[in-house]
């Protein structure tokens, strides 16, 4: 906090120094300015004409009597001199010498402070000369310069110290979790105040620590699942296998066999279905939004749905109600596949899909006359490699990623998928975005 406090501080300190010397410089410029359109020696012409008027009145010799007497009045000391005997004329400039010469009031500045005020008299070759004691200005402007200085500086870091100060605390509660999330907890999240200048650092921060930990858990559960799906059809494959071995007819050979390609085409599809959700889930693809005609897109993905094996005997039809559908195609489509697929293997006869735009969002739903799903169970559904253990899944549960890349497809198009009860009396999965 120290060295974060000092850099602030040397930047405002620096900045304000610049300052106040171009507002001094300023200030004198003005002074100097306002000075030359006011001569305060005209308020002394008549104390002079006074004086001089006095000692003419009076013989030489009674001169000097006569001015003390007059000098005692004053109030501040006062000299008389002979003309050209004056101890100020040494320090004369040429302007001043000539002023002197002229009759006029010369001003004397004096090294400690206050100034003399000298003039030369009509009267018996004299001059007078009146001494003003004060302060050195140039002293008292210095250091009223300082004090002013020293408080705007006083002041400056007592601000600057209370800015640093949530600042530096919400740094350390960033680090804090940082280290955290380092050592492996994921669960770790920076607080900071709503109006802190990190909060969309410690938000950002916190929209990556949980998604880091969705990725390690994704890869935990993926892990789980492969070895878990995996182990049945490699054990069903290398029983078959050794039966195969054997048998010694022909006949009992090929029915072996006939379940050992059932068994690698189901750990084919696996891994397909593991890679594309692996691929899926690491990171979110380029989405490339288009807009395109709603009516062949939708034939296009029945007849790729159509035709992926599903077990037969389930219609499926279809309604459009908009003319155009923007989305990614190809990645929608595949949502769109998933959905039928899950819908035809759970439908008793009828499969129903349609495409409309609902409150300005698209929205597919997609509606089978199954047996349908607890509300209990809908949001499970969507998480990888879950499926139910009933009678919905007849045929082939599947391996439960169909509906965790459909929810992933919808939200990289901004929107979500769900799951409700069909008007069919089975289940409606919808994607709206």
């Amino acid at each position: 906090m120290i060295r974060l406090f000092l850099k602030l501080y040397g930047v405002l300190i620096a900045t304000l120094a610049l300052s106040f010397v171009l507002q001094m410089q300023l200030m004198d410029w003005v002074w100097r300015e306002a000075s030359l359109r006011f001569d305060f020696r005209v308020r002394f012409v008549p104390t002079f004409h006074l004086i001089d008027a006095a000692l003419a009145a009076v013989p030489a010799a009674e001169a000097p009597e006569r001015f003390a007497a007059l000098a005692a009045g004053f109030g501040m000391p006062a000299r008389l001199a002979p003309a050209a005997a004056l101890a100020e004329r040494a320090r004369f400039s040429d302007e001043q010498a000539e002023t002197y010469g002229a009759g006029g009031i010369v001003v004397i500045e004096h090294e400690g402070g206050g100034f003399t005020l000298a003039r030369q008299l009509h009267a018996h070759g004299l001059a007078a000369a009146i001494d003003f004691p004060g302060p050195d200005s140039h002293r008292a402007r210095l250091v009223t310069y300082a004090v002013n200085w020293a408080i705007e500086f006083a002041l400056v870091a007592a601000l600057v110290f209370f800015w640093v100060r949530p600042f530096w605390r919400d740094l350390v509660e960033l680090r804090r979790n940082a280290e955290a999330v380092g050592g492996g907890q994921f669960d770790a999240r920076a607080r900071v105040g709503r109006y802190s200048a990190l909060r969309p650092l410690a938000e950002a921060f916190n929209s990556m620590t949980q998604r880091v930990a969705s990725l390690l858990q994704s890869h935990r559960t993926l892990t789980s699942a492969v070895s878990h799906e995996l182990r049945s059809p490699l054990a069903r494959l290398r029983f078959s296998h050794s039966l195969a071995r054997e048998e010694k007819g022909a006949e009992g050979k090929d029915r072996f066999l006939a379940r050992m390609e059932r068994d690698i085409a189901e750990i084919d599809e696996l891994t397909t279905e593991l890679l594309d959700y692996a691929k899926l889930e690491r990171s979110a693809p380029a989405i490339h939004l288009q807009s395109v005609p709603a009516e062949p897109w939708l034939e296009d993905v029945l007849a790729s749905a159509r035709d992926d094996g599903a077990p037969g005997g389930v219609e499926i039809v279809a309604s459009v109600g908009v003319d155009a559908v923007r989305c990614e195609p190809r990645y929608m489509a595949r949502a769109v596949v998933n959905l039928l697929r899950n819908a035809r293997l759970h439908a008793h006869s009828i499969v129903r899909v349609s495409l409309n735009h609902e409150a300005e969002r698209t929205v597919i739903c997609v509606d089978d006359d199954g047996v349908g799903i607890e509300p209990e169970h809908r949001e499970r559904l969507f998480e990888p490699f879950v499926r139910l253990d009933r009678s919905r899944a007849r045929d082939s549960g599947g391996f439960g990623l169909g509906l965790a890349i459909v929810r992933q497809v919808a939200r990289w198009h901004g929107g979500d998928a769900t799951i409700s009860e069909s008007p069919l009396g089975g289940a409606r999965v919808s994607i709206a975005w």
